[in-house]
């Protein structure tokens, strides 16, 4: 996790219209780095379960600013869309 881009910290402190989609940008890179060398931690937050790599994550999201309810959320939006991306069909 120590190599993986910056994450960016939020416009303002407080909510704010968008805030989620923000937290989502953010963490965009980082959950790419995290699919291409750990491909069983993008599918254990699809069944719910965070990974020491995906807590570690979610951690220095919130060094940035953001909640670890927001960068969970986060995670687990970018981890569907990873594998939606690859024709994964969730219900």
């Amino acid at each position: 996790m120590e190599d993986s881009q910056a994450i960016s910290r939020p416009q303002q402190t407080s909510d704010y219209p968008g805030r989620q989609t923000d937290c989502i940008a953010a963490l965009r890179p980082a959950v790419s780095d995290l699919a291409a060398t750990s491909h069983n931690s993008i599918v254990a937050v699809i069944g719910g379960e965070m990974t020491d790599e995906l807590l570690a994550l979610a951690h220095k999201a919130e060094e940035a600013g953001w909640t670890f309810e927001e960068a969970s959320a986060a995670i687990e939006t970018l981890a569907r869309e990873y594998e939606g991306a690859k024709g994964t069909i969730f219900d």
